[in-house]
């Protein structure tokens, strides 16, 4: 930054307990990010000028009647394009994980679904056998990655399923 001023913190205004929670999930999400780029990585995850033409098409059509200054935008700017990418990836490692996962329903109570991670935690073990032969502790962090999305989309875990399979 080139000039002298104050700028307020983005934390300004929240108790402790607020910021305490926000740095939590912060660091939960840069966890997750670079665990899902490790997992993406050992596994030869790559996006494709074909996954990042079919994401411009989604873009634009969110914006009807706009398409044209959509395609227009992301064709004049890199930076834009490059920024698609990160979801994208992201996408094509978890569909990855839930392939190799062993998924099994469980029926379950609102208490029992929304319990501290802690009272869950004896479910976890289950979820790490479906791995590849990959390194040890990639396989680890894999399964505790695929903990993490079930736990927080299980609602759309059904939705999901539904779905095909991307080839």
């Amino acid at each position: 930054h080139d000039h002298d001023h104050d700028h307020p913190a983005a934390d300004e205004g929240m108790d402790d307990d607020a910021k305490a929670d926000a740095k939590a999930v912060a660091e939960r999400r840069v966890r997750l990010g670079l665990l899902l780029t490790e997992i993406g990585r050992v596994n030869n995850i790559e996006v494709t000028e074909d996954d990042t033409r079919q994401a411009v098409f989604e873009e634009a059509r969110r914006y009807p009647g706009q398409e044209q200054q959509v395609l227009e935008y992301f064709q004049k700017n890199e930076q834009a394009m490059q920024q698609l990418a990160g979801p994208i990836f992201e996408d094509k490692t978890v569909d990855f994980i839930l392939e190799m996962a062993n998924v099994t329903e469980v029926e379950t109570d609102v208490e029992t679904l929304y319990a501290a991670p802690d009272e869950s935690a004896e479910a976890a073990p289950k979820k790490k056998a479906a791995k590849k032969a990959a390194k040890k502790a990639t396989a680890k962090k894999a399964a505790a990655k695929k903990a993490a999305p079930k736990k927080a989309a299980a609602k759309k875990a059904t939705a999901k399923k539904a779905a095909p399979k991307k080839s």
